[in-house]
């Protein structure tokens, strides 16, 4: 089963507008409210592949009532660590004539030690060798930036596969736990190496950085540009797909899902690659962090190009 980890989830709120102007006022044309965080993100689009899911997620206040409502509408199983105060709310402005999409998050509630406790418990019993956990996205004040690092390294006691998608001194810290795979996008690792990387060959060298780590497969999501995958004995890539883009939210959360899915699936590292350029171009042409169509996704999917570096 594919267990992903939401500590800090949030509703997304995504508004439209024609033409947006700063210092003035902008009309909303259309508003979509989601469940959302990268984790529940995952958790949806795994469960429209097809895959078993379950989230875990720290919830508080109307704003986490809304959020375990939908999950509850969704059919998407979850566990609830109840938290004080209110689970966030993230404001996404989607500007269609300029092309541009906005966001705005917030921080989130504080968690404290006792709620983390619970969690980790609530983890660490429906874990097992057969697990594939997704350690993916912020942390909301007093969770320590350790946390995905901790959380690897007490998996890999009994054997669970990780999935590491973070940035910053989270990634930093979690990828010294040697996780499973790793999935930056381009601007995370760019953060996390310290210097722009314009060529595949300073991506690949990146990435094999990781699997000297102990990584078994670096994915580098390129956005438009499609995505890269290494191995020790295997460089992919992946060209991207031209869409049209109605929303940027979850992208990165539907390849992570695709790659889950077909590591679970054992289907070949081609194939994982395929689905999960795929899945994500059919997130982006849906508003919000609504589940694309599948019969979209394997469309697209058909249209995929890779080559082997």
């Amino acid at each position: 089963m594919i267990i992903t980890l939401t500590m800090n989830p949030a509703i997304d709120k995504t508004v439209e507008v024609d033409y947006f102007e700063v210092d003035k006022v902008n009309r909303i044309t259309d508003i979509h409210l989601d469940a959302a965080g990268k984790g529940i993100n995952v958790s949806k689009v795994v469960k429209a592949l097809g895959g078993r899911t379950k989230t875990l997620a720290f919830l508080g206040g109307d704003t986490g009532d809304f959020i375990q409502k939908s999950l509850e509408e969704d059919h998407l199983s979850f566990v609830k660590v109840p938290v004080q105060g209110k689970t966030r709310t993230n404001t996404k402005i989607v500007d269609f004539k300029n092309k541009t999409f906005t966001d705005l998050n917030e921080p989130g509630a504080y968690v404290d030690q006792n709620a983390q406790d619970i969690f980790m418990n609530h983890l660490l019993k429906l874990s097992s060798s057969q697990s594939m956990v997704v350690c993916t996205g912020s942390v909301p004040p007093g969770i320590d930036k350790s946390i995905y690092k901790e959380i690897i390294m007490r998996l890999q006691s009994f054997g669970a596969k990780t999935l590491l998608d973070a940035s910053g001194d989270l990634f930093a810290e979690g990828l010294l736990a040697s996780p499973t795979i790793v999935k930056p996008n381009i601007h995370e690792l760019e953060m996390y190496v310290g210097k722009k990387l314009t060529s595949d060959e300073m991506l690949v060298e990146a990435c094999l950085s990781f699997i000297e780590m102990g990584v078994e497969i670096a994915v580098v999501s390129l956005g438009e540009k499609g995505a890269l995958m290494v191995t020790r004995d295997k460089i992919l890539k992946a060209q991207g797909l031209k869409v049209d883009v109605k929303s940027t939210v979850g992208a990165g959360d539907a390849m992570v899902a695709a790659i889950c899915y077909g590591y679970e699936k054992n289907f070949p590292l081609n194939e994982i690659l395929s689905l999960a350029v795929a899945s994500s171009a059919a997130q982006v042409s849906v508003k919000g962090t609504q589940v694309p169509n599948l019969d979209l996704i394997y469309k697209l999917r058909k249209h995929v190009e890779i080559i082997e570096l």
